[in-house]
């Protein structure tokens, strides 16, 4: 009895903390800019700009031989065309609140892609058509300690992003953290927009004209994670990799044929960490996210240069909100810290 009441108490006294600190930070302002302005990224696209052109057909060849096959929960939104049915539908501001333009067009956008400042406030209309992944093809050469000294291999990264016209709270996490949540915030709308969203194919060519399928590494939350071929994802004789969308939260995971829970955390500090490898001493804001992959995406792939405004936006590409981390993203290639950004 008495080990019950002091349960009892720790839960109703976290349960006030958790209110008390929601609605303090509902109340602080957003920060001036975006992640695109954390140090380091200028110097990073310096060192290494994004192209103009697009991929050669025997690239895209590979890119569309080697697509992947994402599935998703049933009743879940799905994803959607980052043109025609997200940018065609709202209007972009500058950092005063000026409206730009409320016919906004990929040529309008990409006017603007280098303003921090600017945001695109995208408002919903018509139901989305055939969802859209955008395909690219990275190459670069990584070293690697062995030990017989460094070794350098040229790899090939296929990338695909999938877009999502919001991201939403995991769909794993405590039930009075859903229902005080919820009491402020619509847990399936987060923040406008989710394109990091990615599935990343690491290709080494072979001595006899082939490739050999290395990795894949796909984007969780403000992370990406590594999966060898064989060690945590399976790679098919299709060449297509199989991989679920979660619940909700739109993160990417490795296909399971039944439900399942896949720990998800905050910020990748000590804690975090922690708890994201070994499961043990789960912080207090992080959570679960759940997969169910019965429903198969249909969409097109299509191919954008590297410094098209979907990847290289330095703006919002979405509302602004008082809270923060529910202020919209920039572009796609502002999807981790700078220092991690090599592939």
């Amino acid at each position: 009895m008495r080990r019950n009441y002091h349960n009892r108490c720790v839960y109703i006294t976290t349960w006030v903390i958790w209110s008390i600190c929601v609605c303090i930070l509902a109340g602080c302002e957003n920060n001036a800019h975006n992640f695109s302005q954390h140090p380091g990224f200028s110097e990073y696209f310096m060192a290494n700009p994004p192209s103009h052109g697009l991929p050669a057909q025997e690239e895209r060849q590979m890119l569309r031989r080697f697509r992947p096959r994402f599935m998703m929960a049933e009743g879940e939104a799905g994803a959607i065309d980052f043109y025609r049915d997200y940018i065609a539908q709202g209007e972009l501001l500058n950092g005063d609140g000026v409206v730009l333009s409320t016919d906004v067009t990929q040529e309008i956008l990409n006017s603007f892609k280098d303003s921090p400042d600017v945001v695109f406030r995208h408002q919903p209309g018509s139901d989305p058509a055939e969802a859209v992944v955008y395909g690219r093809i990275d190459r670069q050469a990584v070293s690697f300690d062995t030990t017989n000294g460094g070794v350098i291999k040229p790899l090939t990264f296929l990338t695909y992003n999938i877009v999502f016209r919001n991201s939403g709270v995991p769909a794993g996490i405590l039930g009075w953290q859903e229902a005080l949540l919820g009491l402020f915030f619509n847990l399936n709308d987060w923040h406008q927009l989710d394109h990091y969203t990615a599935v990343t194919l690491v290709l080494e060519d072979t001595a006899y004209g082939g490739v050999h399928h290395v990795a894949v590494i796909l984007q969780q939350h403000n992370n990406v994670r590594t999966y060898l071929i064989g060690e945590g994802i399976t790679f098919p004789d299709d060449g297509r990799v199989v991989v679920d969308i979660a619940k909700r939260s739109n993160e990417l995971y490795p296909h399971m044929q039944d439900i399942t829970r896949h720990r998800a955390v905050n910020m990748p500090d000590p804690e975090g960490m922690r708890f994201l490898l070994s499961g043990e001493r789960k912080p207090v804001l992080a959570g679960y996210d759940i997969t169910e992959g019965v429903i198969e995406v249909e969409y097109t792939l299509e191919f954008l240069p590297h410094d098209n405004a979907f990847y290289t936006f330095k703006g919002f590409l979405g509302e602004r909100r008082r809270l923060k981390g529910r202020d919209a993203p920039p572009g796609a290639d502002y999807n981790t810290l700078p220092q991690l950004k090599p592939l």
